[in-house]
């Protein structure tokens, strides 16, 4: 999302779900790989997670435990990758504010671009993001792209290919390249508006949206300042929901599971969008991002 919307994206990535773990069941690893063929998951299976591993009750092995399972499932020619967002970085127009609205004007950091952390490959994605995209960034063999405020972390067959090049005005660019895999959509213990696959839909349709942001980077002459795309906020995705095909959907713990036809998705999102702009707009009038959607320019 855009650091207007960046903490929308918060939840895209596989952020913070609302379900309490008061009395955590326990996960044991096999249960992890049989729910993981239960949803149809097959080996050679390319994969965009989105994960909250404390929705899963408490996992014996934790978030390493979790991809070494889904890993053991798609295989050696499978292809996981994960968003890795750090927005630490960016320096938009606009951010939420502690009460988790957009009515704050200005960036987080007040306008002290001090506060900013500029982006190296080894800097923690958002805690927001996740546990398991966490881990990922460190799994053998991982590639993580290197766009400063919108990275991605890939493992497996295609890893590279995704990964290798992410322009900076072009945020989307891995989603793009791991859908030439025929790639699904798994949502572990989060809701569709964590599928950063949706934004590729706006990007074609209401592409208006996308604001350029600014995010803080290191090059050969030091940390620099560079201008980027930013790609919006993503509350309202769930709202494409009630127009989707029948999906694979089950438990795993105490997660719900769901598994998505990434293609399906985006065209879902296209038609709605084709038909009307908001459409996957959130219902908060101060998220300015969603707004310019019924604003073409």
């Amino acid at each position: 999302m855009n650091p207007a919307a960046l903490i929308a994206d918060d939840r895209e990535s596989g952020l913070v779900a609302s379900q309490s773990t008061e009395k955590a069941r326990k996960v044991l690893p096999e249960e992890l790989t049989q729910g993981f063929r239960r949803v149809g998951l097959q080996e050679g299976r390319a994969l965009m997670l989105h994960a909250s591993l404390h929705t899963l009750g408490s996992v014996e092995g934790g978030a390493a435990m979790v991809l070494h399972r889904l890993l053991g499932v798609i295989g050696k020619q499978g292809t996981l990758m994960m968003p890795t967002f750090t927005y630490v970085t960016t320096h938009g127009n606009y951010h939420e504010n502690e009460k988790g609205d957009y009515t704050k004007p200005g960036c987080w950091c007040e306008g002290n671009e001090n506060r900013h952390i500029p982006f190296i490959s080894e800097l923690q994605p958002d805690k927001r993001i996740g546990e398991i995209a966490h881990r990922l960034c460190s799994w053998p063999a991982s590639r993580r792209s290197r766009h400063p405020s919108y990275s991605f972390v890939a493992v497996g067959r295609n890893s590279d290919e995704c990964v290798r090049e992410h322009p900076f005005m072009d945020p989307l660019l891995p989603v793009k390249k791991i859908l030439r895999f025929d790639p699904y959509v798994l949502l572990i213990g989060v809701d569709l508006d964590c599928a950063t696959a949706i934004h590729l839909a706006e990007e074609r349709k209401t592409r208006w949206k996308m604001e350029k942001l600014r995010a803080l980077t290191v090059t050969g002459e030091g940390q620099t300042w560079v201008e980027v795309l930013g790609i919006g906020c993503s509350k309202g995705f769930a709202k494409i929901r009630s127009y989707l095909p029948e999906h694979a959907q089950a438990s795993i713990g105490s997660a719900h599971v769901e598994l998505h036809s990434m293609k399906s998705l985006v065209d879902w999102a296209e038609s709605l969008l084709s038909k009307d702009p908001m459409a996957l707009a959130c219902d908060d009038l101060a998220c300015l991002g969603c707004r310019l959607a019924a604003r073409p320019p």
